[in-house]
């Protein structure tokens, strides 16, 4: 069965809410029937057959093309299935997410795995502040999951995250692991300022040194980790964009923090470039 393809026909005035275009809500649906859908567009609501044209059948494989910045909440609460984006997402991309397969081939706006439950969510471009983390009012961010970004990303990247996973194969930006609870963060190229501040638990993995740590974080040392052996391990087993973890050293400067939160997280910078070690 052809995959169902939603191509976006013109750009649209005001944001799109694409939250009810997952899998689980389209299961049983003709095309006729989707055709005659409301989406919230901006103060009003439009049918998704005046946005897009549609073609296949494949309700749990989703595919949408020519996709812009004003849409929003795809994959939304989704928990089974696969959504393709070819172009860029707008905000709240996975937001609530419980499972199944988001991927993003180009730019992701802000909030991108917010609350997220489960469930794997690529990103072949950069992506803009608060990925993975907690929306305003919620007690914690993403609490499981696995979020991979090819590009870079902006600022309190898993703030208040509970569990999971979230790879950044570029820069990173300030507050990263911000009042992190538990959980992993791998940031592969820069980072900014104030990692892991205000941090409970949690592992924050860097291939260079912060412009700036807080005082409240102290020095362990420099160790080799079992842990990170068996997290590299892990990871290269995941498929192609993974692969150069297998070269990666599990030797690190161990810092421990927050103090100011009393805190028992860590984060950990790794001392030897890529196939220098083991």
């Amino acid at each position: 069965m052809k995959p169902l393809v939603f191509t976006l026909k013109n750009m649209p005035e005001a944001p799109v809410d694409l939250g009810p275009l997952i899998p689980d809500l389209l299961a049983g649906m003709k095309v006729t029937q989707i055709n005659r859908l409301k989406l919230a567009h901006g103060k009003n609501t439009v049918s998704v057959s005046r946005l897009f044209s549609i073609t296949g059948m494949d309700t749990t494989n989703i595919q949408i093309r020519r996709s812009c910045d004003k849409l929003l909440y795809i994959g939304k609460e989704m928990g089974h299935g696969t959504i393709e984006v070819s172009g860029d997402a707008g905000d709240f991309a996975g937001h609530d997410m419980r499972g199944g397969t988001i991927k993003i081939h180009g730019n992701a706006g802000s909030w991108a795995g917010s609350s997220m439950h489960g469930g794997l969510m690529e990103i072949h471009g950069n992506v803009e502040d608060y990925l993975g983390a907690g929306m305003p009012g919620h007690a914690h961010g993403m609490s499981n999951g696995h979020i991979y970004v090819a590009g870079n990303a902006g600022d309190r990247i898993g703030d208040r995250m509970r569990r999971g996973t979230i790879i950044i194969r570029g820069s990173a930006g300030n507050y990263c692991g911000s009042r992190m609870q538990a959980g992993t963060i791998i940031v592969l190229a820069k980072i900014g300022e104030y990692p892991g501040w205000n941090m409970k638990r949690g592992t924050i993995v860097l291939t260079g040194k912060p412009s700036h740590i807080t005082a409240t974080f102290i020095s362990c040392g420099e160790l080799k980790m079992q842990f990170l052996r068996l997290l590299f391990t892990q990871l290269s087993d995941l498929g192609k964009y993974y692969g150069s973890f297998k070269n990666y050293s599990p030797t690190a400067h161990r810092f421990a923090g927050d103090l100011a939160n009393k805190g028992q997280g860590e984060i950990l910078i790794l001392l030897q470039p890529p196939g220098k070690g083991k």
